[in-house]
């Protein structure tokens, strides 16, 4: 594993111009990152569980490290989704870059997705905001986003010349760390696994997209999220298989992740239930204690679903499908006797591509349902992250 120095905050800063922090006012923060603008050696990452969720981790820059924002929603019959990142760093073999991504599927399967690399991007916090801004130095392209320091409300706003329009989400439920602590709380931590980092601020909320994308409307209502990572080297490099999703089930929210590390090779498991503002259900162990005392859970994968994730219709190389069309989630608390299931089915691929030669990776929009074994059964969607290690002969045909 590779390590991070601590390097004294004033010396870093005036070896890189690449990132500038100001006061704006007297209460606001800026934070400005430029494209191609890096220093040389390890870059210093905050593990501080205490920062505030929206305020920027990497605050320097190397040649591998990154920050993203991830925002991603399915509308309420299933049937449309869409996923955006607003990335600092180095991404897509890009280094320094500053990146907005978004894809999307319609209702009918049309599938849509635009890379954004522009100049610049400024992190502002103030005492009752936090807002990002993409944006490229001729000023036709902006990617932004702002949100509640409470995080109640979060909207993205798009203008380019091919994309316009909203994202808005409205939290169902609280901020969470990894294992389910909710923010903010001084004895939690922000590691998940090796190197990878993850705040989740919206685990589950209210969805609303209006956006026009190169002239066609994308204007529905669903359930959506948005989370933090950051990472001192890629994803594909540091990350094997994973499964990641939302969903809001009647009156549950549910967020789990199940992650396989390419530098420990162990499996990192989270999983949260809230209902309202609360959380009711949190574990980050896979399987049950030698007292049966603490609370776990299992994600199963299933491939009896009508979807598996694949590549657009009329790929000139199609990727092999995703080998599972979904999910078997059981949550079990020994104590209270309590035991909660659910049963996810993919209905939609976001997008479905190569994240490296041995490596694919894909987004999903799905129909959910479930609760307490026993009790009512509800129904839902979900929406969320695949990836999986590509299987010797199941290369792009």
């Amino acid at each position: 594993m590779r390590l991070h120095q601590v390097i004294d905050t004033c010396l870093a800063f005036m070896a890189a111009s690449t990132a500038s922090a100001a006061l704006k006012g007297d209460k606001c923060t800026e934070h400005r990152a430029l494209v191609g603008e890096f220093v040389q050696g390890p870059a210093m990452v905050s593990a501080n569980p205490s920062t505030h969720f929206d305020s920027p981790m990497v605050t320097v820059f190397d040649d591998s490290v990154s920050e993203n924002w991830s925002f991603d929603a399915v509308s309420e019959d299933g049937k449309a989704s869409l996923v955006l990142y607003l990335t600092r760093g180095t991404v897509a073999n890009k280094v320094a870059a500053q990146r907005g991504l978004i894809s999307v599927a319609w209702a009918n399967g049309t599938r849509y997705m635009e890379n954004a690399f522009v100049d610049d991007s400024i992190l502002t916090t103030c005492p009752e905001t936090t807002s990002g801004l993409w944006t490229n130095t001729s000023g036709n392209i902006t990617w932004a986003f702002t949100a509640s320091k409470d995080f109640k409300q979060s909207v993205v706003t798009i203008k380019s010349p091919t994309i316009n329009g909203t994202f808005k989400l409205k939290s169902r439920g609280p901020p969470i760390y990894p294992g389910g602590l909710v923010y903010p709380h001084a004895q939690a931590s922000v590691l998940f696994a090796p190197e990878m980092y993850w705040q989740e601020q919206f685990p589950v909320a209210d969805a609303e997209v209006r956006l026009d994308i190169r002239g066609t409307s994308f204007h529905w209502n669903g359930v959506g999220g948005r989370d933090k990572n950051w990472n001192p080297r890629p994803w594909a490099i540091i990350s094997q298989n994973w499964d990641m999703g939302r969903a809001i089930v009647g009156p549950y929210g549910l967020m789990f992740w199940n992650y396989t590390s390419a530098v420990d090779g162990r499996s990192y498991f989270s999983a949260t239930v809230t209902k309202g503002n609360q959380v009711i259900f949190r574990t980050a162990n896979q399987e049950a204690s030698c007292s049966n005392s603490k609370r776990y859970g299992t994600i199963t994968l299933t491939n009896t679903g009508p979807v598996h994730l694949s590549s657009p219709p009329g790929s000139e190389k199609p990727l092999p499908e995703s080998r599972h069309t979904g999910y078997l989630i059981d949550l079990m608390s020994p104590k209270t006797s309590e035991h909660w299931q659910f049963t996810i089915d993919f209905s939609q691929t976001t997008f479905w591509f190569r994240a490296s030669e041995t490596l694919h990776v894909g987004q999903f929009a799905g129909h959910a349902s479930g609760g307490l074994v026993g009790k009512k059964k509800y129904k839902g969607v979900t929406t969320g992250s695949v990836q999986e290690l590509v299987l010797q002969g199941r290369q792009s045909e």
